[in-house]
């Protein structure tokens, strides 16, 4: 070989070693780039979000809402509890509760709260994700966004992070008046902590489905109210067809050898289904209306020898609220860019004959 040809060969060498280098995958971590894509988008978001004073002054006014709602719940049982037992009045000028009194109202304010939470969040969460996607588009602002480094996963996480972020805040808004069942007593630290866990994954399934809708259709109007219609479907549409299988199974008609209980799994991403399983888990009560429900669902007896197990329902609606929420995410980033990452990966492979081409033997 001359000089020449060496002086030649080996600027083309130098150009072909960057394409054999992706060809061996040494680009930065996917992780890494993943994350960097969910917090630009995010702190995006967020800036114009949470700028202003509406969402302190939402957040202000449901606080004191809220603290209302626990002080009514308080009063409400204190003078039931006053009535019941014909406290006297001394014993009313003391104003001093009895221990089954305190129990009763800490577990009050908890079925209040729990259930305040989620219907909020019912009623927010897809409001707040189905137009994340759409507005973009009828902005004419969402081509852009797909050409620019962000990965289309980490936009789409990142807008639903953000969506969600108040909704989020709200809920970790009501922990001091939450805790406020610790000073009554009635119901134990998991129980607080279980309820919480429940409500992060309804916010995330929920808002999931209202991304999606986003990204189904162009209109946000459209989007909010198919999200708003599903949200409805899981609430009370899937609690009328249970109960109407369940009284057609009991019908006297019917054999009692060949009656089934209608399927549990209609019930998962029930939300109100759910909360009556925490609320039995965290308020055991064998002949109450909350375990004796979740025993028919489930098809167990309850009688005066058996009681409702533990932690029996609310994991499963944990669980699929958090498999429709990753379903629902993925198939968004789909709708968004189809096929993106496989034109990157297609890059990536013809890179490689062409560098193993042009090596120098």
């Amino acid at each position: 070989m001359t000089a020449e040809e060496s002086v030649i060969k080996a600027p083309a060498g130098d150009l072909q070693q960057p394409h054999a280098s992706e060809a061996l995958g040494a680009d930065p971590g996917l992780l890494r780039s993943l994350w960097a894509s969910i917090t630009a988008v995010f702190a995006k978001e967020a800036r114009w979000r949470m700028r202003g004073r509406r969402a302190f002054v939402v957040m202000t006014v449901y606080v004191a809402l809220l603290g209302l709602l626990v002080l009514a719940v308080y009063q409400l049982i204190y003078d039931r509890s006053q009535f019941q037992f014909g406290f006297n009045m001394a014993r009313v000028a003391t104003d001093q509760v009895s221990g089954n009194v305190s129990a009763s109202i800490g577990q009050a304010i908890f079925t209040a709260i729990l259930i305040l939470q989620t219907l909020l969040t019912m009623m927010l969460a897809p409001a707040l994700t189905s137009g994340a996607i759409s507005a973009e588009r009828e902005k004419q602002t969402m081509d852009l966004l797909i050409t620019t480094p962000v990965s289309t996963l980490g936009l789409v996480l990142g807008k639903l992070v953000s969506s969600l972020a108040f909704v989020l805040l709200l809920i970790v808004a009501s922990v001091p008046l939450m805790s406020l069942v610790f000073a009554f007593g009635g119901v134990a630290p998991e129980d607080v902590i279980r309820a919480y866990v429940v409500l992060f994954l309804m916010a995330f399934g929920i808002g999931s489905i209202g991304m999606l809708m986003s990204a189904v259709f162009k209109r946000t109007q459209v989007a909010t109210a198919v999200a708003y219609l599903i949200a409805f479907v899981l609430t009370i549409g899937t609690l009328a067809f249970h109960t109407y299988l369940t009284i057609s199974a009991q019908a006297p008609f019917n054999d009692p050898s060949d009656v089934r209980p209608a399927p549990e799994a209609l019930l998962w991403l029930n939300p109100l289904v759910t909360d009556i399983d925490l609320l039995c888990t965290a308020i055991p009560d064998t002949f109450g209306f909350t375990c004796s429900y979740i025993a028919m669902i489930q098809g167990n007896e309850l009688g005066a020898f058996a009681e409702q197990p533990r932690d029996s329902f609310w994991p499963k609606s944990a669980l699929a609220f958090a498999l429709v929420g990753i379903g629902a995410t993925l198939l968004t980033t789909q709708l968004i860019a189809p096929s993106r990452r496989l034109r990157g990966w297609r890059g990536r492979a013809d890179a490689a004959p062409v560098a193993a081409a042009d090596a120098p033997p």
